[in-house]
């Protein structure tokens, strides 16, 4: 366990990085809030929020996670939480993990007077470095999106392509969701305490267009899964269509050479006395008798539309 305390001329910060549940036990009768609310500090599935108990102020932050993995898709695996007890003369932060975040705040805080930092700027602080956090994975996940989007129109088209579109839809959906309900945590922190936008203006606004990319991304995404599998389907329309085409050609036929073959076959059977077998126009008679089949079923053919072309063309697109 690491801990930071620094004391400021209204307030005394203390930052704690993995505490023990004996520690949170005793801060919690510190600060007079459940034990449960301390012990689940350190939990990894919640979400930001902000909440009120009698004089304490509890507030979660989710931050970039120091170390993400390649193939990290959801909330918890992308973003670590940051819990916040706020009094009136005392601000506690809590985090399992060490976070870049906290070293760049003390380096905000050594860079000005101490006696002149508030609890607001402080807050202020933890909202700014949240929100500078999500400025290189969206700009990352708008590159990777823009090799997708040039992969889906080339030739070459990667075997993983809706892997990698699904994979990419779900991280952004995650950015979303934790991007807006730290906005909303900002309206509610505001609202509810002395707080003032003033402070949290600039980091509201680099939040807000953080949550624009996430949606941009989201949305462009899923418009190309969607024109994937439009595309996927109209192949395979076209190949069954195909296939149809080649059994109808394959149908009439064989309409027309069962009945030939039905007479063949009875003429060419091994009996002494079969009509026409003795006589001289015999071989005329039975091929007059195909040819009159097969034109009595050219012309059933033809009134059922068999025979015609369908009206659709493959090789020409579809009029708007």
């Amino acid at each position: 366990m690491n801990s930071l305390e620094m004391t400021f001329k209204s307030f005394k910060w203390t930052d704690y990085t993995a505490p023990t549940p004996e520690l949170l036990c005793q801060l919690a009768t510190e600060l007079d809030v459940p034990e449960r609310v301390m012990l689940n500090s350190l939990d990894t599935d919640y979400l930001p929020q902000f909440e009120i108990y009698e004089k304490v102020q509890f507030v979660v932050l989710r931050l970039m996670e120091p170390e993400t993995k390649s193939d990290a898709s959801s909330v918890q695996e992308l973003t670590t939480k940051v819990a916040l007890f706020i009094t009136e003369d005392r601000l506690v932060s809590i985090h399992r993990l060490p976070l870049r975040e906290i070293e760049e705040i003390k380096r905000h805080i050594s860079d000005k007077r101490p006696v002149e930092l508030t609890k607001q700027k402080l807050i202020s602080h933890f909202y700014e470095q949240t929100a500078i956090g999500f400025d290189k994975p969206l700009s990352d996940l708008e590159q990777r999106m823009e090799l997708i989007e040039k992969s889906f129109f080339s030739h070459n088209k990667s075997k993983d392509f809706l892997r990698e579109g699904f994979y990419l839809k779900r991280k952004s959906s995650a950015f979303k969701k934790v991007l807006k309900l730290t906005l909303d945590l900002l309206t509610k922190l505001v609202g509810k305490t002395d707080c003032s936008m003033v402070n949290f203006q600039e980091s509201k606004d680099r939040l807000e267009r953080s949550l624009f990319y996430a949606e941009d991304v989201y949305d462009n995404v899923q418009s190309l899964l969607n024109l994937h599998i439009s595309v996927e389907s109209q192949k395979t329309n076209e190949a069954s269509f195909r296939t149809n085409e080649i059994m109808r050609v394959l149908t009439v036929l064989t309409i027309f050479f069962l009945p030939l073959n039905f007479i063949a076959g009875v003429f060419g059977m091994n009996f002494a006395h079969i009509p026409f077998l003795q006589h001289e126009h015999g071989f005329w008679y039975s091929v007059g008798a195909m040819l009159a089949v097969s034109l009595m079923l050219a012309i059933y053919l033809l009134k059922q539309g068999w025979l015609r072309k369908p009206d659709i063309d493959l090789e020409k697109p579809p009029e708007s």
